[in-house]
């Protein structure tokens, strides 16, 4: 009888997908918004103003880590926001917890995406 072994290739793959449901599960709501204005404060801080909340909300900060955003992400993360700005195009930012785009805290009180992409139609 023939038992069944996997690749090291499938079983990091797998491991990987596992280490991803934790954040899945605990992303709970989600804003699909135009950006408005992005300020990028001279301490890293990223602050995002979009229709979902009309008030400025911190992202993350590009000099340290912050939630699970770390700077080279948040760097990303800014280069996008300014992009869909620029163009005119929604973006969707995903959170944790309970709340809804419209009672998300402001400035430094606002939680960390768990991610911000460009919203699929």
């Amino acid at each position: 009888m023939r038992t069944f072994k996997p690749s090291r290739h499938l079983v990091v793959v797998a491991a990987a997908l596992l280490g991803l449901f934790p954040l899945l599960a605990r992303a709970e709501y989600q804003c699909r918004v135009n950006v408005q204005a992005v300020l990028v404060y001279a301490n890293g801080t990223v602050n995002v103003l979009h229709t979902g909340r009309g008030d400025y909300t911190h992202v993350c900060n590009m000099d340290q880590s912050r939630g699970w955003a770390s700077p080279a992400t948040c760097a990303m993360w800014a280069g996008l926001l300014l992009q869909a700005k620029r163009h005119n195009t929604k973006v969707d930012f995903y959170f944790s917890g309970d709340g809804s785009c419209q009672t998300l805290p402001v400035y430094g009180n606002s939680p960390t995406p768990v991610y911000i992409g460009p919203a699929g139609d």
